[in-house]
């Protein structure tokens, strides 16, 4: 090796060590906004050790997660393709079985909230198949990596502060606040700020513990779906069939007749609401081809795939499941789930 060769590498070589390749622009943002965020969760009066222990697993954006919010199978996949993925054998053959075990504390959740176990048991199946799934994500990584992304940077950056109040409270443990790539937790998969106003401690033991405690998930989830208006008396809507030429002509004819009910203003991809009997009227039939039942309930109609010609007559409750995650095809899911579970 010449000299000129091996004194340029022994330059490289200390290059490397004294002078550091420098940060990309977004690196030095976001290590700017990270130290901002640190300092805002110190004015706030988040001890300083929650504070190190939450930033401690914080890296750099991570595209992985940021590319997931971008895909989320709601917006992607055609209703076939949710549904039955969904909506699988699977599921249900495991749902009714958790109907059957969990009987008598599912009777008694759902006796003191006011909600049908059988949706308890549909949310629970659909966001961890029954508690099974894997949530491995660093919680404080997620909701940094979403709070600097510009898309929900607000409502991520809400996230943050609320995990750091529920790490400041001493429950759960700092090892334990794993999340999904939405920063979603535990079996019932709550936010952080859903977390805090909605998790029930139903089995007494002094934690609202949603990752470990079957009581604790379905009582949360019923007082999750409760506080949005969930009536007990009412199921979530039912499939329908449409009349001849239906998909078109009914789209055609969107005036409201009816406001909508509790909070489902909220939800404008529901379109109009009509009376049940309106919906008769217009020549929509249950599944079988029977009429709608003779109650006068307010509904709204949603459409599967264009051309399919199925749709589904959805009522109150459905806006109740949207809360939860405020996509059409998962809220059917939901409902179509939690009819195909009853033992």
């Amino acid at each position: 090796m010449t000299f000129t060769r091996l004194f340029s590498r022994f330059f490289l070589i200390t290059a490397i060590f004294v002078y550091p390749i420098p940060l990309s622009a977004q690196e030095r943002d976001f290590d700017a906004w990270l130290a901002e965020l640190r300092q805002e969760a110190l004015d706030r009066g988040i001890s300083a050790e929650s504070v190190e222990l939450a930033f401690s697993e914080i890296t750099p954006p991570v595209q992985r997660i940021i590319s997931s919010d971008r895909s989320q199978p709601e917006r992607v996949q055609t209703y076939a393709e949710y549904l039955g993925a969904r909506v699988s054998d699977w599921k249900i053959e495991n749902g009714r079985k958790r109907m059957i075990e969990h009987a008598d504390l599912l009777k008694e959740v759902g006796e003191q909230y006011g909600v049908q176990p059988r949706f308890i048991v549909a949310f629970w199946g659909m966001e961890t198949n029954f508690g099974t799934y894997p949530i491995p994500e660093p919680l404080f990584n997620v909701l940094a990596t979403l709070s600097f992304d510009n898309r929900r940077a607000s409502f991520f950056r809400a996230q943050f502060f609320a995990a750091l109040e529920m790490l400041e409270s001493g429950f759960p443990p700092y090892e334990q606040m794993k999340s999904s790539w939405a920063g979603a937790m535990g079996q019932s998969q709550f936010i952080p700020e859903s977390y805090l106003q909605y998790a029930v401690d139903h089995d007494g033991d002094g934690n609202r513990d949603i990752w470990n405690s079957e009581a604790d998930v379905f009582a949360s989830i019923a007082n999750y779906i409760k506080a949005r208006g969930w009536s007990d008396d009412l199921t979530w809507g039912r499939p329908v069939v449409l009349p001849p030429g239906g998909e078109s002509r009914l789209r055609e004819n969107e005036s409201a007749t009816m406001t909508a009910p509790g909070n489902c203003s909220r939800y404008s991809s529901l379109g109009v609401w009509r009376d049940l009997q309106q919906w008769q009227a217009l020549g929509v039939r249950q599944a079988d081809g029977s009429d709608l039942p003779g109650r006068s309930i307010p509904a709204a109609l949603v459409y599967g795939d264009a051309g399919d010609d199925e749709a589904y007559l959805v009522y109150g409750n459905f806006c109740g499941i949207m809360a939860y995650n405020p996509a059409l095809k998962y809220a059917l899911s939901i409902g179509l789930l939690s009819d195909l579970i009853v033992p």
